[in-house]
């Protein structure tokens, strides 16, 4: 019997024992786990093995460095991923399987981006001020010299004009329309509109200006932004902050605007080597037609035979006095020198990147090491910048300490040749030089050619910037936190011309200029935030400071021994030197309360419906005068997530989110310097009383104590939509902003004892409307990918106040009239009507008898003739002078944007940039200087062949002539006696006033990732390839060179530096 029971039970564990191995019977599943975008591997991934009906977790694993999993699983369970900003994925087990590869997608959606608000990180659907995020893959692949120009076209509301070449320098920049009508220069060195240009904060760490000077403005550094300092490879993503609200958390510094910059964090589990390189060609654009050689003495013979009606000779007798014609076999004078072929080349460039990364959220860090080298197409100008930058990141396991330390050095050296950072004055000189004289030598009159580049200039900058962020969890959660910044900046300024180059007696000169800038910025605060259930209230309350030491120093030395010793020894060493040093502090209060409410009803699991942020910045500065001590930075923010209503629950199939902001702000920034407001010294060594030397006060400006700070105001409302998972969005903006209290310069009577006073009496209101459109049109399931956006703004500038309640006030060399209710950079010119056919067109003065003439010469030449331009005579009196200018045009584009799309098709991606200007004046001063160069054709000096002596052919203008009387567009060229008088090619009139309107395709480049399977053959981790062509083309009517060649006053200037076209091959290795 207990026999029989033993096998009983034996038989019975064998029966559950089989069922059992039957019920667990388990499988391998083995694979990689790959970022869909880039194609690389994704470690540390999360894959929860999960019932597939219950959902309940059975077990889990983490893929490795490699992106490779292997998990033992039951049949028909369910294999669920997750990785942090991707998108889960899931696997269905129906069997053992190897080789499985898993596809993330990135989980990025407008709603749930971060932003940058102050120190903290939010999220957007929490920001009730307007700013704007550019990532940096959205950007084309191309290395630049700053990384702004990438940026043309993509931002409503961000203006960027291209107007300057040079190597490492930068164009104009506005947000928003100007925010300074003051317009600086002279005569001699051009006029042009100050700079509105927005504040630059790197990593948390606002950036010095690009502007070095001295007390009397004589100094001016190298002109290398910044931002030329921070390579493109090293970047994340870049943001945008347009209204009051936004920029008053940076105080005064952010009146006009802020641009943010984040560098990129290590964040893979494996360490990762990544390399860059880059090969850059860069072409000039398309350079003038000159005539040259024997084309040229023809053409000036045939002008001067049959133009010169004055004398009974004819011409003949300038043409005996014009050796360049006249004696055209002797070999000094029979040649045929393309002199912009001298000057212009093409280069070829380079740029290499080297990083090391790596880390979790726990810990995490980055090296990054950029070398970029680029020469201009002006010879003897160039840029060359060595970065290398670092940084780690430390938080607890528990999260209540963080530390991270961001370390850069940057050092750059560039040329900037005869000319500036705006202009090439020498080249622009030497090119337009008559062919006739020999090629630029050292034993020839053509000695003033090689001062372009024969002249040595090098500026030199080098940068150093530590940062240590730190925080910590108090007790009752109060989240503290600091940044703590110490950063050092030099540059060195030296140009040397050697004897033979220098016009002052034949004495080697050497000038140097030197600065350097020591800065320490701390930002702290705390904040606390408590959850009422259906309302959020946070508070940060805070404090920053800033000093600022800025010391420049300049040297010049004349009469050194040898073209080889560049120290100072010799004779007349000390010509003159000047030294002056600055001391800077800002001391600023932070409170930023923000209110959040849920509601009764949200159908979206923690959507805030109302947001309210109100903050408060008071600061206070060193440099104000004893009138304005604080000054107070308040702003108002309301938004308001319609989608997160419960009513709006029946849209939510297609519907992310809705939004409406409404903001207002105000921002106080003192930009008067010390010198407006207690005066300067007159340092002279020709101040002398009685044989003694003595130092008395500068009478140009009256000191002035009573100076207000500028203050811009800005109104916002704000619309924000997102549909179909993130698949359109749109975010439009109508905002008003004035700036009042603007610095201007009021002249005093004579009897004052001095020349002006510093006034803050002007006020610019700016209105507009900015629309951002952005797509991806194909479906989820499509292997193309496919973003497309549409960007544009609308800006108009108002003048509504002007000194002394004036009505107006005009800068006659400037040609600009700041007129109330007009635009602030509306032009002062003459009427142009067209061209007098005969002589009976002329009007007659009924007075007088006489035709109507110019200016206040009674000479024969001075009466207006058949072939001169029909000015309209204004005023009445039958004389055309500075009275009959009238106000016309305005340089400032009512209308700018850009188009963009990014195409991607398995491993290979498109990215194309465009931007286009609308509605903008601008004088084409190059076809007035062309059909100027007429006027002085018997040129008797060599020194006037020199310049302004190149001869373009004009044949095909519509000019009159005797037999083109009634259809001509421009006077006659040829009367060149009569047009030295009535100087008929004036810029200053609306003959030349043209619509400055385009549309440019920026940058195309193309990338191609390598095949998976090429990878282990190269034993790389990923390859890219990519290609790309910077400013392809520009579409517009504008007959000059480039419409994008103007200053802020609407001036084409031929001495400007031309942007290049470069062509781009590069490849990038993750190993």
């Amino acid at each position: 019997m207990k026999n029989r029971y033993i096998l009983l039970l034996f038989l019975l564990f064998l029966g559950i024992s089989d069922a059992m191995a039957q019920r667990v019977q388990e499988v391998e599943t083995s694979g990689v786990v790959y970022d869909k975008s880039t194609g690389e591997t994704l470690p540390g991934v999360n894959i929860i093995c999960r019932d597939a009906k219950t959902k309940k977790r059975i077990r889990g694993t983490i893929s490795d460095l490699e992106g490779h999993f292997k998990i033992k699983t039951p049949l028909d369970v369910e294999l669920y991923f997750t990785n942090v900003a991707m998108k889960p994925s899931t696997y269905r087990v129906k069997k053992a399987a190897a080789g499985v590869n898993i596809f993330m997608v990135e989980d990025v959606t407008e709603i749930e981006e971060t932003v940058i608000v102050g120190q903290r990180r939010v999220n957007k659907a929490s920001v009730t001020s307007s700013n704007f995020v550019v990532r940096a893959e959205e950007l084309a692949e191309t290395p630049v010299a700053n990384v702004m120009s990438l940026l043309q076209g993509r931002v409503a509301g961000l203006n960027i004009q291209l107007n300057n070449g040079l190597p490492g320098a930068q164009g104009t920049m506005t947000i928003r329309g100007i925010s300074d009508i003051s317009v600086v220069g002279n005569n001699d060195t051009g006029w042009n509109l100050a700079s509105s240009a927005p504040l630059f904060v790197v990593d948390g760490i606002p950036q010095s200006e690009v502007k070095d000077y001295d007390s009397q403005g004589l100094v001016s550094g190298s002109g290398v932004s910044p931002l030329s300092t921070i390579p493109f490879e090293d970047i994340a993503n870049i943001q945008i902050l347009k209204d009051a609200a936004a920029t008053s958390l940076y105080g005064s510094a952010g009146a006009y605007g802020v641009i943010l910059i984040e560098t990129k964090k290590g964040n893979s589990v494996k360490p990762k080597v990544a390399y860059s390189g880059n090969f850059t060609v860069s072409t000039p654009p398309r350079l003038r037609d000159v005539a040259i050689g024997n084309a040229e003495r023809n053409l000036i013979k045939w002008q001067i035979l049959n133009n010169d009606t004055s004398r009974i000779y004819h011409g003949y007798q300038d043409l005996m006095f014009m050796p360049q014609i006249s004696d055209s076999l002797n070999p000094y004078w029979n040649n045929s020198t393309d002199w912009q072929d001298q000057f212009y080349r093409v280069t070829y460039n380079q740029s290499h990147n080297v990083s090391f990364s790596g880390g979790n959220d726990l810990f995490n860090y980055k090296i990054n090491g950029n070398y970029y080298t680029e020469k201009g197409i002006v010879k003897n100008t160039d840029f060359n910048r060595y970065s290398l930058t670092g940084n780690m990141n430390y938080r607890s396991p528990n999260s209540k300490f963080a530390i991270g330390v961001d370390m850069k050095v940057g050092f750059t050296d560039n040329s900037t040749g005869s000319g500036s950072a705006v202009s090439q004055s020498g080249v622009a000189s030497a090119a337009s030089a008559s062919s006739l004289l020999p090629p630029p030598s050292l034993y020839t009159a053509s000695v003033d050619a090689l001062q372009v580049f024969g002249t040595s200039n090098s500026n030199v900058g080098s940068n150093y910037s530590t940062t240590v962020n730190l925080e910590y969890l108090l007790p009752y959660r109060i989240q503290w936190k600091g940044v703590f910044n110490y950063s050092y900046n030099a540059s060195e300024s030296e140009q040397f011309k050697p004897a033979v180059l220098n016009n002052d007696n034949y004495r080697s000169y050497e000038e140097n200029y030197s600065s350097n800038t020591s800065e320490v910025y701390i930002n702290t605060y705390l904040y606390r935030d408590f959850d009422l259930y259906i309302a959020n209230v946070g508070l940060t309350a805070g404090i920053r400071y800033n000093s600022k030491k800025w010391t420049g120093n300049t040297v010049s030395f004349k009469g050194l021994p040898n073209d080889y010793i560049l120290g100072p020894a010799g004779y007349a060493l000390s010509d003159g030197s000047a030294s002056v040093s600055e001391n800077q502090s800002t001391f600023a209060l932070i409170l930023n309360p923000t209110f959040s409410f849920k509601g009764s009803r949200t159908f979206k699991a923690g959507g805030e419906k109302y947001i309210f942020t109100p903050t408060l910045s008071p600061e206070l500065s060193s440099v104000y005068g004893k009138k304005t001590k604080w000054l107070f930075n308040p702003s108002l923010g309301f938004r308001w997530n319609i989608g997160y209503e419960g009513f709006m629950e029946r849209f939510s199939h297609f519907l992310d989110n809705m939004s409406i902001r409404a903001t207002w702000g105000r921002v106080v920034k003192y930009s008067a310097t010390r010198y407006d407001v207690y005066g300067t010294y007159d340092i002279n060594s020709n101040n002398l009383y009685d044989g003694e030397s003595y130092i008395p006060i500068n009478f140009d400006r009256l000191p002035n104590v009573h100076l207000d700070p500028v203050t811009t105001t800005t109104w916002n409302l704000g619309y924000e939509t997102s549909l179909f998972n993130n698949r359109l969005s749109t975010d439009i903006n109508l905002y008003y902003r004035q700036v009042d209290n603007q610095l201007s310069d009021v002249r005093l009577p004579d009897h004052a004892g001095f020349g002006n006073l510093r006034s803050t009496e002007v006020s610019l209101v700016n209105y507009g409307l900015e629309v951002f459109l952005r797509g991806k049109p194909l479906p989820v399931q499509s292997k193309w990918n496919l973003e497309c956006g549409l960007n544009f703004s609308m800006n108009k500038d108002v003048v509504t106040k002007l000194p002394n309640e004036a009505r107006q006030l005009i800068n006659k060399d400037a040609w600009v009239a700041n007129r109330l209710g007009g635009s602030a950079t509306a032009m002062l010119l003459y009427i142009n009507k067209g061209v007098y056919a005969t002589d009976e067109d002329v009007p007659v003065d009924p007075v007088t008898g006489k035709r109507l003439r110019v200016g206040t010469s009674t000479s024969e030449e001075a009466y207006f003739k058949a072939g001169d331009p029909i000015w309209v005579d204004v005023n009445g009196d039958y004389i055309i002078d500075e009275k009959d200018r009238v106000v016309a045009g305005n340089a400032q584009p009512l209308i700018n944007g850009g188009f963009y799309f990014n195409l991607g098709y398995k491993n290979v991606s498109v990215h194309v940039n465009t931007s286009f200007t609308l509605k903008r004046d601008v004088i084409n001063s190059v076809l007035a200087n062309t059909l100027k160069s007429y006027t002085y054709p018997a040129k008797r000096k060599i020194d006037d062949l020199k310049k302004d002596a190149a001869i373009v052919p004009i044949e095909s203008y519509n000019f009159w002539t005797e037999s083109n009387r009634y259809n001509a567009v421009y006077p006659n060229p040829y009367n060149y006696h009569h047009n030295k008088e009535i100087d008929p090619f004036r810029e200053a009139q609306t003959l030349f006033l043209e619509d400055g309107s385009y549309f440019k395709i920026n940058t195309v480049s193309v990338s191609y990732r390598l095949p998976k399977s090429w990878l282990s053959v190269l034993r790389v981790g990923g390859v890219t390839l990519k290609a790309s062509v910077n400013n392809i083309w520009t579409f517009s009517n504008y007959s000059g060179i480039s419409p994008e060649s103007v200053n802020g006053l609407g001036r084409d200037y031929s001495g400007g530096y031309p942007n290049a076209r470069t062509w781009t091959m590069g490849v990038v290795l993750n190993l």
